[in-house]
């Protein structure tokens, strides 16, 4: 009777978990700063497409000679934003219908100070003072802010400094 032991070779299960852990600790450090990334991008991207909108807005209110207004409607995942020739409310099946350069901006929401934002279309300025703000994860980021009396806009950061704007 051969009584022969063959040696087994491989990893035991020790090894196997401390593999495991190591890759885990590697890969959090990978996705916290993608992930912070993306949050970059999406917020600035959004903030650039608000801050045109407005802009877009002043400038066809004055070109068209007629009163314009910026209707937003901001769902968690998706808000829409457009003009229109009248004060109507809009929801977000008809936000877009005969709407003057319509945008949808993906995982952002969108508040703003007023329902609907009146352009004049004897100066093309906004009618009051106010905010829209750009929303990421449930937290108030960045505000792209339309003064009537000059007609200025400019964006800012609620808060502290953040995605390289200044704070507000």
């Amino acid at each position: 009777m051969n009584t022969t032991i063959k040696n087994v070779e491989g990893y035991s299960l020790i090894e196997v978990l401390a593999c495991c852990l190591l890759l885990g600790i590697a890969i959090q450090w990978i996705v916290k700063p993608v992930k912070h990334q993306l949050d970059n991008f999406n917020i600035k991207r959004a903030v650039a497409q608000v801050h045109f909108a407005v802009i877009a807005g002043r400038d066809t209110a004055y070109g068209m000679k007629k009163d314009l207004w910026l209707h937003i409607h901001s769902t968690p995942n998706k808000s829409f934003i457009a003009l229109h020739e009248d004060a109507n409310p809009r929801t977000q099946s008809s936000i877009f219908i005969k709407a003057i350069n319509p945008q949808t901006l993906s995982d952002v929401y969108l508040s703003s100070t007023a329902t609907a934002l009146r352009f004049s279309g004897i100066t093309g300025r906004p009618s009051g003072n106010g905010n829209i703000s750009v929303w990421l994860n449930a937290e108030s980021k960045v505000k792209v802010i339309y003064h009537d009396i000059t007609g200025r806009v400019r964006i800012c950061a609620s808060g502290t400094l953040s995605y390289g704007f200044s704070k507000c």
